[in-house]
């Protein structure tokens, strides 16, 4: 198909490929600054601990009787 066009046909064809992937190529750019630049600016809200990670620090008193008699037997 192509290259049954005229010479002036192929031309704008070549030309106009050449510009629409140029354009393509340029928008692809401004994009992703664009998404680099709010990233940036992203604050993120503080990360709650779940409840079953707040009480990471093990009492004496919550562990059961027979298990501290354990440690001392040992």
């Amino acid at each position: 198909m192509f290259a049954q066009q005229a010479s002036r046909q192929r031309t704008e064809y070549v030309v106009n490929s050449i510009l629409t992937a140029h354009q393509t190529e340029s928008l692809e750019q401004i994009v992703r600054q664009a998404v680099r630049n709010e990233l940036q600016n992203v604050k993120l809200p503080q990360q709650t601990m779940l409840p079953q990670e707040k009480d990471t620090d093990v009492q004496l008193s919550d562990l059961p009787g027979s298990l501290i008699h354990a440690m001392e037997e040992l």
